[in-house]
């Protein structure tokens, strides 16, 4: 420190110094500091609303680890997405389901309602809504593939 700044720092209290001592050409501080910017804080840590058995074979959610379906509930990995490959699914879990509309696909004209991650709001695939031609997809889920990873005992 040179000669000005330790007078500086004698002078003034202590956190009215600091604000000269950045620099040797800054003027001395008059009045307090601005507070220091609050840290930042983590309000909460993830949640999800359900988590699978840890003894099976899992899908999460790519982007947020939230658990999807058990590998139990695959029916067919053999769909086409509008992103690529993507699975059937019997059930899934943290799933938020937005409004059924027609929507034209690769086998016709089907009743979908496109879904998402409940906790990162993430488009994950669809859902069919009602299916006359193809009953079996009825209230099945597709998920694809680039929307999860596979999580838990995939050895």
């Amino acid at each position: 420190m040179c000669v000005a700044q330790v007078l500086t720092a004698h002078l003034l209290p202590p956190r009215q110094a600091l604000g000269s001592l950045c620099s040797p050409w800054a003027a001395p501080r008059v009045g307090p500091l601005p507070p220091a910017p609050a840290m930042v804080r983590i309000s909460k840590p993830k949640t999800f609303q359900a988590y699978l058995d840890d003894c099976h074979r899992r899908y999460s959610c790519a982007h947020c680890r939230a658990h999807l379906a058990n590998h139990d509930d695959l029916i067919s990995k053999s769909f086409q997405g509008s992103q690529g490959r993507a699975y059937l699914f019997n059930s899934v879990v943290n799933v938020g389901c937005g409004p059924a509309e027609e929507r034209v696909l690769l086998t016709g004209l089907h009743a979908v309602a496109d879904i998402h991650c409940e906790n990162c709001k993430t488009t994950l695939g669809w859902k069919y809504a009602f299916e006359s031609s193809q009953k079996y997809k009825e209230g099945k889920y597709i998920i694809e593939l680039n929307h999860m990873i596979k999580d838990n005992g995939w050895d």
